[in-house]
């Protein structure tokens, strides 16, 4: 719950210094997805049990996360390159 509401607490403040935060935007969420990305390695490579003994749903939330965060780089590689 505390990752949940310092993550609510963030967007709270990004949506009230809107205008001010535009430059970093793209900055933060390079890095935030290279250091969630990162801590989802870490954490398969701790867990080391194969996707067979996995609960599907643990599976396709993983896959969901990581297919999110692709589709979210190539949105901001699109708007950079325009």
């Amino acid at each position: 719950m505390s990752s949940l509401g310092a993550g609510i607490l963030g967007a709270g403040v990004a949506l009230l210094f809107a205008n001010a935060l535009q430059p970093f935007a793209v900055p933060a969420l390079l890095v935030g997805m290279v250091v969630h990305g990162g801590a989802m390695v870490a954490m398969m490579r701790t867990e080391r049990m194969p996707a067979e003994m996995k609960p599907r749903w643990v599976v396709a939330t993983e896959w969901t996360c990581w297919l999110l965060m692709l589709a979210l780089l190539a949105y901001v590689a699109w708007n950079l390159a325009r």
